[in-house]
């Protein structure tokens, strides 16, 4: 009668067992034993709480979360890395589960925090779906396209690879495939909590002939790209959104724009609002990129680019500044958030100012402006255009009074020099007001335009305050998604129209024509204006 022998490895099967039981008992017991250590430390912090000033407890939230957000990380890159945090498959699995928790927790806090803080008093309509444009090419493809001047014949091509090792190299031509030029430049990443972005590739291609089109590749792979090099003179035309996002709302408003040629789209602030969600950012690149890669986008910041949080101070802007890169340096700005540049040869004068960085008297952005507007000489640029964020005039329901401060320190200034038009965002509709200095009607002052109705997931900001003490001052309104195109003609004149977005149509809603304040007949000293005052 035959008797069953034992294998030699139910023994070890059995120790393994209970050495997987006996770590997670451990494990357990050392999570209870952290879960009771966080609820002491709590309640010894409402203990002392009324006592410690708020700039203490401040610092040590700080402190408590960069050790917790730091040991996180840590564990996610040994993952990433396929590494073991702790030796063993089940350690690994518990301490993942924690890691990603975590993760989740801070996103979730970060959103509520950044909604909390900028929510005002209007009432806004239900949001939009959200388009979300995937990227479905190898990881060393370029994504992302978008192009910006860089002086008088240069361009700078940036875009976005998954592979961190991709060169930062733009071949061009002005034939199909046939590049005969190269141009290297930099790249880099940065990290906003568990996000880490691809390589961010900025390469300055030039001298460029002006309106002339020229086709180029980026990083030695994938798609080639065409552009055309604005013109060296007059007529130009501009293309002005604000306010863009990436919803359905914005898809229409990028197919009505791109019906009809253009030289360059200006854009007064919020882009994608990714709001600290920075996936969002990729996704808008994406989106953008059929236009932004085949005519120059200059953009300046909003609200939603600031991007920082409190206790946590990450660094404002730190997205916008790593994507979206402004030639800044060339006209004397020592930010990326305020700038200037010179369009058409030198006739039209472009000014991007900052709503969000330091604007008093006295500060870096005001002496930079007052410097810059001194250097313009209207006899050879005829037009002087200026866009900021947050709008100086505004008799929507929404955001009022927010851009009051920036006008009381820096209106002056555009007056003196004469500007023509100053284009703004954040209010989510379209209103057109008259030529006005310091609030009142004024034909040498500039025509002040709000645009902020590019097609954000917010919705339309949709009441006007009838009895407000500029509604005399608002020749024209309405809450409608659209874009707006200056078209300067020649040295004298140009025009304005809103195109509405009215389904499958651009609908023009408004139109109005400017004279330059170059003109001698309407450029009356400012001495002459004091007079009148006295």
């Amino acid at each position: 009668m035959a008797t069953a022998v034992p294998t030699s490895s139910s023994p070890r099967v059995g120790t393994r067992k209970k050495h997987t039981i006996a770590f997670l008992l451990r494990s357990l017991l050392l999570m209870c034993v952290a879960f009771r250590r966080v609820v002491a430390l709590i309640r010894i912090c409402c203990h002392i709480a009324v006592g410690v000033p708020v700039g203490s407890l401040l610092g040590v939230a700080r402190v408590l979360f960069a050790a917790v957000n730091d040991r996180s990380l840590r564990c996610m890159n040994q993952a990433a890395l396929g590494r073991s945090v702790t030796g063993t498959l089940v350690g690994d699995l518990m301490v993942g589960a924690m890691a990603h928790s975590w993760r989740v927790l801070v996103q979730g806090l970060t959103s509520l925090m950044f909604l909390c803080a900028r929510a005002d008093e209007y009432v806004r309509p239900p949001p939009s779906p959200l388009v979300l444009t995937a990227h479905d090419k190898p990881p060393a493809h370029p994504q992302q396209v978008h192009i910006s001047v860089v002086g008088a014949n240069k361009m700078r091509i940036s875009w976005v690879t998954d592979d961190r090792n991709a060169p930062s190299v733009v071949e061009y031509g002005q034939s199909r495939g046939n590049y005969t030029a190269s141009a290297s430049g930099d790249n880099a990443t940065y990290r906003y909590f568990f996000y880490k972005s691809g390589a961010i590739h900025h390469v300055t291609i030039g001298p460029l002939e002006p309106g002339t089109t020229y086709h180029y590749r980026c990083g030695k792979a994938g798609d080639e790209f065409t552009l055309r090099t604005p013109p060296s003179s007059l007529p130009l035309e501009l293309v002005v959104i604000g306010d863009l996002g990436q919803t359905g709302w914005t898809a229409s408003t990028l197919s009505h724009i791109g019906r009809a040629d253009y030289d360059m789209l200006l854009l007064p602030g919020d882009l994608s609002y990714a709001d600290t969600q920075q996936p969002l950012w990729d996704s808008f690149g994406r989106l953008v990129q059929p236009l932004a890669s085949a005519r120059p986008w200059m953009v300046t910041e909003g609200n939603h680019e600031i991007e920082s949080l409190p206790v946590v101070e990450f660094a404002p802007f730190v997205a916008y500044n790593a994507r979206w890169r402004m030639p800044y340096e060339e006209s004397g700005s020592r930010s990326n958030l305020y700038y200037s540049f010179d369009a058409a040869g030198g006739a039209a004068h472009v000014v991007m100012l900052g709503s969000y960085v330091d604007f008093e008297e006295g500060s870096e952005q005001h002496a930079w402006l007052e410097r810059d507007l001194a250097g313009v000489d209207r006899r050879r640029t005829p037009w002087l255009v200026v866009l900021l964020h947050a709008p100086w005039y505004n008799t929507n329901q929404a955001h009022q009074g927010e851009g009051e401060a920036m006008r009381a320190a820096m209106e002056r200034l555009l007056y003196e020099a004469r500007v023509d038009v100053v284009f703004s965002g954040h209010v989510h509709a379209y209103e057109r007001f008259t030529r006005i200095y310091d609030n009142e009607a004024d034909s040498r002052g500039p025509m002040y335009i709000t645009i902020g109705d590019g097609g954000n997931r917010e919705g339309l900001a949709l009441k006007f305050i009838k009895d407000h003490k500029s509604a005399h001052l608002s020749a024209f309104q309405e809450a409608s998604f659209g874009h707006g195109r200056l078209r300067i003609v020649n040295d004298t004149s140009a025009v304005w129209t809103w195109h509405r977005n009215d389904d499958e149509y651009a609908t023009v809603r408004d139109e109005v024509w400017l004279e330059s304040l170059a003109s001698p007949k309407l450029a009356m000293p400012t001495a002459c204006r004091h007079a009148e005052e006295l």
